[in-house]
């Protein structure tokens, strides 16, 4: 028995012995532009421009503003008109919105945009819109749950949607959750329900993150539901986009390539997105 533990004594210092400090060199940030740009059926295009950060940094993220992109030339045409779009604060940049041309069922839209001497191109077409047959709500917690829809996909497969919703009086803008998109390669030409979570404001994601109904609609609420029909490009990009987001921090997931839909995705990240919504309204009553 002493010879079993002096033995297993001496496997213990052999293995400590082995240890090897591993020193991980990072890759070096090779920064991009961002361009997350869209435009649905009677909307302007709306293009959001600004610079990738480094996760290991320096950068200070209380200041996104020093990420934006300022006095960019930026585009949109329908091959026949064109718009160039206005830099809404130009002493930030960032966001540029459109006040010429305006988004229709089936046009093609092209996207040129001109940072300093780099030159961007992108293109998306507008669908026609996909009504969904119903909404209703179901109680998970207490007077809170999700909002649900009863869902008759055409026939015809190559069918991409992506989902976004707000409550009245209580959200400024639509808000997709996490995974908004599908697309109908097992569901084509058939019925179902689906639900989705209730999604950060763009603006709140703190305030969200710390809500104790983060989430859930609410028994009194209205909610408008925007389900938009998109592009096979389209939902490739924010398909991968969410697979990017879901595998970070893990060590064992497999890395995914965010597929952009423009000229250089090795200089660019985002999208040009067509959406074709389709908007319903439901009123949650207060009681059941």
């Amino acid at each position: 028995m002493r010879i079993i533990h002096i033995i297993c004594i001496v496997a213990a210092i052999g293995l400590l012995a082995c240890r090897k400090d591993v020193q991980v060199k990072l890759p070096t940030h090779k920064q991009k532009i961002v361009v997350e740009a869209s435009i649905e059926v009677g909307g302007p295009a709306v293009v959001f421009l600004s610079y990738t950060v480094p996760y290991f940094g320096n950068f200070d993220f209380s200041q996104p503003q020093k990420a934006f992109i300022k006095g960019a030339l930026v585009i949109v045409s329908d091959g026949n008109s064109s718009d160039t779009l206005k830099e809404l604060d130009p002493q930030n940049g960032y966001l540029y919105l459109g006040t010429k041309l305006f988004g229709q069922t089936g046009k093609t839209y092209y996207l040129t945009v001109k940072v300093n001497d780099k030159i961007i191109k992108g293109s998306t077409f507008i669908r026609e819109p996909v009504k969904l047959d119903s909404l209703y709500f179901k109680g998970e917690q207490d007077t809170l749950g999700f909002i649900w829809q009863r869902f008759s996909e055409p026939a015809g497969s190559g069918n991409y949607y992506r989902w976004f919703a707000k409550r009245k009086t209580k959200d400024q803008f639509f808000a997709a959750p996490f995974g908004s998109t599908f697309e109908d390669r097992f569901i084509d030409g058939k019925s179902f329900d689906f639900s989705y979570d209730r999604g950060p404001q763009p603006n709140q994601v703190q305030e969200y993150r710390d809500d104790p109904e983060r989430g859930f609609y609410k028994r009194g609420d209205t909610v408008i539901v925007k389900f938009c029909h998109i592009g096979q490009a389209e939902y490739q990009f924010w398909n991968t986009y969410y697979q990017n987001k879901a595998s970070n921090g893990n060590p064992f997931s497999a890395p995914t390539n965010v597929k952009s839909n423009y000229n250089d995705p090795e200089e660019v990240f985002g999208c040009f997105v067509g959406y074709a919504p389709f908007y319903d309204t439901i009123i949650i009553p207060k009681k059941k």
